[in-house]
């Protein structure tokens, strides 16, 4: 497995008045977008900080990234910042935490694209609570937001991510989830062969998409991709799927996964009693 595991500084190597580390290069060039130059302030020239947020989030290492989500305070970032919590608590298991952030961000958002990423996340919230009719409500909201929104690589990324929930909607409403927007496999390449708009993505949201195209297809080959290219806080899931398949040691290796990642200051005992850590306990 080739991901880029979480580098040793414990939550205690900085403190007051003190910077947090930022990402490792290798990481941010992996789980940055290519559109992304944090030499010419991404977004705003104080949003590097988010994007380190961003990065070490995806490393498993929740703590560091909402240590760096603090430093910023623009209330133009508001949205995207609060939907990056949302998001970093969600991939915890804490989606009602998550929806407790973005609803009121939601209200406040003022740009298009931060509003189809916030409605997006709280199809994901209704989701992960059960919720079959308020997912549904807030999918067709979401797609709503998605096709209002400018085009670009940010918009491509939303679009990707409301495939993503799309599919968790069929699954807990017994509907056929969609193959549109996933990756497949070209026989003729030995490689998965992704959607246009996976190429303004990150080796995350690459990895995620096998993960979903890989369940939805029932093809194992992706999901030995998504080991490749998924960071810590992906890969236990995707050895999870594997070991629903009945992959030899995937369990294992979804435990061991799980049990490097740190979750957000304040949630170790929510993120305990969630069931995904009972199963991976």
């Amino acid at each position: 497995m080739t991901a880029t595991p979480p580098p040793p500084p414990p939550p205690t190597a900085f403190g007051p008045g003190l910077l947090p580390p930022p990402p490792p290069a290798a990481a941010l060039e992996r789980l940055l977008p290519a559109d992304v130059d944090l030499g010419v302030g991404w977004r705003h020239e104080a949003a590097g900080p988010v994007w380190h947020g961003v990065v070490w989030g995806r490393l498993g290492r929740a703590d560091l990234a909402w240590v760096h989500l603090d430093r910023v305070h623009l209330p133009a970032l508001g949205p995207w910042i609060a939907a990056e919590r949302g998001r970093l608590l969600r991939e915890f298991g804490l989606h009602a935490a998550a929806e407790t952030i973005e609803f009121p961000a939601l209200l406040a958002a003022n740009d298009p694209v931060d509003e189809a990423m916030l409605r997006i996340s709280l199809v994901a919230d209704a989701v992960g609570q059960g919720d079959a009719d308020r997912a549904r409500r807030r999918l067709r909201a979401a797609r709503d937001a998605v096709a209002r929104a400018p085009d670009g690589p940010r918009t491509a990324r939303q679009r990707v991510r409301l495939t993503w929930v799309a599919i968790e909607v069929a699954f807990i409403t017994g509907e056929a989830p969609p193959l549109d927007g996933t990756p497949s496999w070209d026989d003729h390449l030995g490689a998965p062969r992704f959607t246009d708009d996976l190429h303004h993505g990150s080796d995350f949201h690459r990895a995620k998409a096998l993960l979903f195209g890989g369940v939805v297809r029932d093809d194992d080959r992706l999901l030995a991709a998504a080991v490749d290219l998924a960071p810590p806080i992906l890969a236990w899931a995707v050895h999870l799927a594997r070991a629903d398949r009945g992959t030899p040691g995937s369990i294992e290796a979804a435990r061991a996964g799980w049990r490097e990642l740190v979750p957000p200051p304040g949630t170790v005992e929510q993120v305990a009693a969630t069931p995904t850590a009972g199963r991976l306990r």
